[in-house]
């Protein structure tokens, strides 16, 4: 039997109340490649007024000074970790994904003060607030994953946004337990975290992962989520990366209208109108904070 949520929360009728300088929006930077996509992010989060740190893990000798200085100009607050590799020497895990349980450092934040947290991918946009995730009284919530296969709207949750409650204890129990978890080694630590936190993890709404897959599966559905969204999540077109197989270089603004372009044209169109939404919140970005983008060289 896997130990699971371990460590205590208080909770006062039903909700607990976490100061806002002990909640922290989290993301990952890998590569110079996202640094645009999680300033974007991090200054959507700022521009929905999520009151929240900004935390950026970022691997070691993989991100420039360059790519730092774009995220610290939105105010996300980088710190440097190891890189945590994968099981079995990376055996069946996808090129792309070897890398991504280095995202498990993120339960140690309580180690910076946070009680709650709330991750993001670098390719997902803040639409609308979501403070109301710091104050769930769960230990672990995300979204239900959805897949253009046969499976479709899975029972499966989607590691690209996640409500959680820090702890070291919990870090370190997941860290003895990668090796030896049998799961599908193919989608890597999102998998793992599925088996990890299996029956005990809140589902939450569409609404705060509105992965593009919604909308491949049902354009209608996708509508009627629209004036509820709080973060939508570029799964299947990224809107500042035309190349995936090149994600190590810090795009120029025209390659990134190319990518948008690319983005729009994409699977017959259909995400046109969520790329105009992601180059909109660049543009505010680039209006807000470009003179101090453009000095990071």
């Amino acid at each position: 039997m896997w130990s699971r949520n371990t460590f205590p929360v208080t909770v006062s009728h039903g909700v607990q109340h976490v100061p806002s300088s002990r909640r922290a929006i989290v993301s990952a930077l890998e590569s110079d490649g996202y640094a645009i996509g999680v300033a974007v992010a991090g200054h959507s989060a700022r521009s929905a007024n999520v009151t929240a740190r900004l935390l950026l893990p970022y691997l070691e000798h993989r991100v420039s000074e360059r790519g730092l200085c774009i995220a610290r100009a939105v105010g996300w607050e980088p710190y440097p970790v190891t890189l945590i590799p994968p099981p079995h020497g990376g055996k069946d895990v996808y090129d792309g994904y070897k890398e991504q349980y280095t995202k498990l450092h993120i339960w140690t934040l309580d180690k910076q003060g946070v009680e709650s947290a709330v991750y993001i991918d670098a390719d997902t946009l803040v639409l609308r607030n979501f403070d109301e995730l710091f104050d769930l009284p769960f230990n672990f919530a995300a979204a239900p994953d959805v897949r253009l296969g046969r499976r479709g709207f899975d029972i499966t949750f989607n590691a690209g946004v996640l409500a959680f409650r820090p702890s070291s204890a919990v870090y370190e129990d997941m860290r003895t337990k990668i090796e030896v978890a049998e799961y599908p080694l193919q989608e890597a630590e999102q998998a793992f975290l599925n088996l990890y936190f299996g029956g005990n993890a809140l589902r939450l709404p569409y609404i705060y992962n509105a992965n593009l897959a919604i909308k491949m599966r049902s354009p209608m559905f996708w509508k009627r989520l629209a004036n509820e969204m709080r973060m939508v999540h570029y799964t299947l077109a990224k809107p500042f990366l035309p190349d995936p197989s090149h994600s190590d270089a810090i795009l120029t603004e025209e390659q990134i209208i190319d990518a948008l372009q690319q983005g729009a044209r994409r699977r017959g169109g259909i995400f046109r109108e969520e790329m105009t939404w992601w180059e909109a919140a660049y543009r505010k970005m680039m209006v807000d904070h470009g003179h101090t983008i453009e000095q990071c060289q």
